[in-house]
């Protein structure tokens, strides 16, 4: 199975986009959305609702479903209970798999820079904040989550990559011919 960008990487028509908050997740997924001609689907728009109250279970899952009935998406986000729905039609698998120093500098950065607006790919009615309770929960990651999304990048059997670095990050996209979208 394809682990490693050493050649053009075989990007297909539904792709999911996973890992910590901050590795880089809504990034790629604009990224590659652009190239090559794919909806961009955030898990954050469909997870939140304003004012940060969670939408949960069926409803959630509905929405997932809805969002991938038609073929041509990248979608970024890690729900768990949603991987199932979403790997029984993609057919690229790619997991930002970045250091946790690395995802806090990021999130942090990114509430420092965005506070009180909300990004393109939060839900409406969802502004930057500084939240510890999130801050925690990006730098025990790894312990808490990294290893459902291991077990998920074993068993999917279509085209994959992992990728743990912002370079690899960036040797993926010049050999997907995207350096101009970094």
């Amino acid at each position: 199975m394809r682990e490693a960008p050493l050649t053009r990487p075989v990007i297909g028509r539904n792709v999911m986009v996973i890992g910590s908050p901050g590795s880089g997740k809504s990034t790629l997924t604009r990224a590659l959305a652009s190239r090559y001609q794919l909806r961009p689907i955030h898990m954050d728009q469909l997870y939140w609702m304003p004012g940060w109250r969670v939408r949960h279970g069926e409803q959630l899952l509905a929405l997932v479903e809805e969002a991938i009935l038609a073929d041509g998406w990248v979608f970024d986000g890690n729900y768990s209970r949603s991987f199932a729905i979403r790997g029984e039609r993609a057919d690229t698998l790619i997991w930002l798999d970045m250091s946790r120093s690395l995802c806090l500098a990021r999130v942090v950065r990114r509430i420092a820079t965005g506070y009180g607006s909300v990004r393109p790919d939060m839900a409406h009615g969802c502004p930057e904040r500084f939240d510890l309770g999130f801050l925690r929960y990006v730098w025990t990651f790894p312990r808490h989550s990294a290893p459902g999304l291991a077990r998920f990048y074993d068993g999917f059997s279509r085209s994959k990559y992992r990728l743990t670095s912002p370079a690899e990050v960036a040797g993926f996209l010049d050999h997907a011919g995207m350096a101009a979208l970094r």
